[in-house]
Order: C-alpha cells, then structure tokens, then sequence
C-alpha cells in the first residue's frame, strides 16, 4: 500500500467535516464538469489516466436516489473533483454485498490498476442478516477483510472504506418490523466490525456514523435508504475530506 504507517485511519477534525458539508456544492480543481450546454444528467467525460479511480458499491455507488445517476451519484461527484484526465471505473451493482463484491468486483479492480478505491458495502449485508440471519457479523467481517486484503496485497491504491451511518434515522428500518433498539445495537457492532478490518489492513475509514449523515431528511430519497441527490453531495464531500487529508491524490495534482 502506498502509505507507510502502521495505522491509516484518518481522525478529521469535525470542523473539516462540517465545512464539507456546508460545501455540499462547492466544486474543486480537477476533471471539468458537463459544460452549461449540455444536460447536467449527462456522464462527465471519462480520462485516460495515469490515476484511476475505482469505486466498489451497491446501488449507492450507481447513484440510486439521485435526480441524474450518471452525474449527481457520489462516484461521478468525487471523480469530478479528482486530478484532471483521471480515469473512472465504477464498478457497483444494484444490491450488492460484501460477499457478492468478492467475485463480481474484486477482480476488476485489482485489474485496472487503480490509485485511489473507494468501498460502501454493508447496509444490503446488514438487512440481508435481518431479514434472512446471513450473512452473520463473522461472515460479513471475514468478507470485507478478504477484500480488503487482497487489495492491500495485489494494488498499490489508497482505499478509502465507508461504515454505516445511523440506520435509525432512516424510515426504511424505522418502519420495518426489526426494533430500533435492535437496530442500533447492530448499528454500533457492524461499524467497530468495520473499524477494526479498515484499522487491521492499514486503510482509511470514512465514518458516516459519527457525523450524523442520516440526520437530514433532504439527505435521503423517497425510499427511505438510499441517498437523495443532496445526500450524495454530502457523502461526496465526506470521502473527499479524508481522502484529501490523508494526501491520496497529492502527487497526481
């Protein structure tokens, strides 16, 4: 991996953080958005590298929920602000799992050789235990792990891990039949899960639980899980805050 100390998780300043997302506009240097003329839904336009970016997720990472999934999702915004001519594969599938990433996603992206990857994989597993008990909190561990540690061993990216924010907050699990009791408890255990295997392979955590992404309702879509085109804003911000912190894109710039 790129970074040499022991321990990558990043501890941001909430001052930064909070700035981000008042920035939930505010554009950077880096690749050109779609020109005033054309339609703010179109894709922006995709570099030939040397940096690479790629993105492993569900329908989050598709841009589910946003008004133009193509342009307002948080892969195009957070690519929109990498160094211009990067290169994006973005590799997310609707309901994706950790599990399922390991050979639908792992693969590719080992192959395209990428400098920067992010990861948000864990609500479609926490709702698949819920409903049906798999995979199990071990399950999911060992899963994210492996991914996790086979980039570590067969990249040389910064990877950037998203954990779950406050489900409770989130009318989908609030008018499910699960108690919110129950959810929060398995709120708090999944993300030190995820804290400890982010921690253990030396990568970035991006912690959407402690800077109360779910508490803003115009974050959220109609359906009550996904992100809404302010939401993927929001969350946009949040990786770039660390990934800038961390200097992941410093010597591409």
């Amino acid at each position: 991996m790129a970074a040499t100390s022991n321990i990558r998780l990043q501890t941001i300043a909430a001052s930064v953080i909070l700035a981000a997302l008042l920035c939930a506009s505010c554009s950077s240097p880096g690749n050109t958005t779609v020109s005033s003329g054309a339609s703010i839904c179109q894709a922006p336009p995709n570099g030939n590298g040397p940096f690479t970016y790629v993105a492993i997720g569900a329908s989050d990472a598709v841009g589910f929920g946003a008004q133009c999934m193509n342009s307002q999702g948080y892969v195009p915004l957070l690519f929109m602000k990498m160094p211009k001519g990067t290169r994006l594969i973005n590799l997310g599938i609707f309901g994706e799992t950790v599990g399922g990433a390991l050979s639908a996603e792992l693969p590719e992206a080992i192959q395209a050789h990428p400098n920067i990857i992010t990861i948000w994989l864990a609500a479609n597993d926490l709702r698949s235990f819920e409903k049906s008990g798999t995979p199990t909190l071990a399950q999911y561990t060992q899963q994210l792990n492996t991914l996790l540690q086979s980039l570590r061993q067969q990249t040389n990216a910064n990877v950037f891990v998203a954990n779950l924010p406050q489900l409770t907050y989130l009318p989908a699990f609030q008018h499910d039949t699960t108690p919110l009791a129950v959810v929060q408890q398995q709120n708090i255990s999944w993300n030190n899960a995820i804290a400890a295997v982010v921690q253990q392979n030396n990568d970035h955590l991006v912690n959407l639980y402690a800077l109360d992404l779910a508490n803003h309702q115009n974050y959220i879509f109609s359906d009550g899980f996904h992100p809404s085109t302010l939401g993927y804003q929001a969350l946009a911000n949040l990786f770039w805050a660390v990934i800038t912190a961390s200097g992941g894109v410093q010597s591409f710039k």
